[in-house]
């Protein structure tokens, strides 16, 4: 596979310069988010859609286009016009576990848009319906093993990843069921109709404190401010689950380097605010905004990390 600093060599060669940043945006600019209204990404999507309402003026609107994991939105951005006025919420779901789980995909995760900027990370929550007898993940594994063939929601690739890795290094045997997005699987899970997520924890985190999920772990290397009392995934001795969600900003390839630099510019500067800071952090998400260099470095790396997952779980691509 060819390397994305070779790619974005080439991207910054071929791709149209000159003053197409001058007065940019004057028309109306649109964020697709290839899932629905409520999502992880959604919540990402918007708050950039502010910000950059704010630091560069004009309208910037976010389109939800949800459906096959994240497939429809992500080819509709991909064909879409390379002018600047069409961007897309990237991910992990997308752009690094999708490729590994789909036979026939219709985009190439890296070569197929400028990837500007990651935007945030975020943990997942292992989350179980409330009549699930577990308070602990040690108790889950061991209720999971008397009960095999529990049911997991999933409504993106990362999600079912997950999942899977965390019923792999169990040695638990469970069984997938999937959605168009994590919000109607979170909603089934609540109903009972699935037994247990993992799950983005701004998904998932008003079900947990208001009581109508329970959260037995969380798979960052530190507690959540958000959820102090629910220990992490090591503390519980599972050392070896290190997936993480993450959230950027892209668009169609051959989109004016001008305009990505200006857009790349503003995210940076957005990722310097305490203010901006604080309210990706209320919703348990860390912003952490990088440059073009770095993103397309780290886009290689969660591809290769994620497809090691993938096969190490035993899924395979349909």
């Amino acid at each position: 596979m060819i390397r994305p600093a070779v790619l974005l060599a080439a991207a910054l060669m071929t791709t149209p310069t000159g003053l197409s940043a001058q007065g940019y945006p004057d028309k109306p600019v649109r964020i697709i988010v290839p899932f629905s209204a409520g999502s992880g990404g959604d919540t990402v999507a918007r708050v950039v859609a502010d910000e950059l309402r704010k630091s560069l003026g004009g309208t910037f609107i976010v389109d939800n286009k949800p459906g096959a994991s994240g497939q429809i939105g992500t080819e509709l951005a991909a064909k879409a016009a390379p002018d600047g006025y069409t961007l897309l919420q990237t991910s992990s779901a997308q752009n690094s576990a999708g490729p590994w789980l789909v036979k026939q995909l219709s985009y190439d995760p890296i070569k197929d848009f400028v990837h500007i900027a990651r935007i945030i990370t975020v943990p997942f929550l292992l989350v179980v319906h409330t009549d699930v007898p577990a308070k602990t993940v040690k108790e889950f594994i061991d209720y999971a093993r008397q009960n095999p063939g529990l049911a997991y929601g999933h409504g993106s690739a990362t999600s079912q990843v997950a999942s899977a890795t965390f019923s792999s290094l169990a040695g638990i045997k469970t069984m997938n069921v999937p959605y168009k997005s994590q919000p109607p699987a979170v909603t089934d899970l609540v109903g009972g109709q699935v037994r247990f997520m993992m799950a983005d924890l701004s998904v998932v985190g008003t079900q947990v404190q208001a009581g109508k999920l329970r959260a037995l772990a969380i798979t960052s290397r530190n507690r959540s401010p958000q959820f102090p009392d629910v220990p992490t995934l090591a503390e519980q001795g599972m050392t070896d689950f290190d997936l993480a969600v993450w959230v950027g900003i892209g668009a169609p390839a051959g989109t004016p380097v001008d305009i990505v630099t200006k857009l790349s510019a503003e995210i940076l500067k957005m990722g310097q605010r305490d203010d901006v800071r604080q309210r990706f952090q209320t919703v348990g998400f860390d912003l952490v905004p990088n440059t073009i260099p770095d993103h397309a470095v780290f886009l290689q790396e969660q591809l290769d990390a994620w497809g090691r997952r993938i096969k190490d779980a035993g899924l395979r691509a349909e």
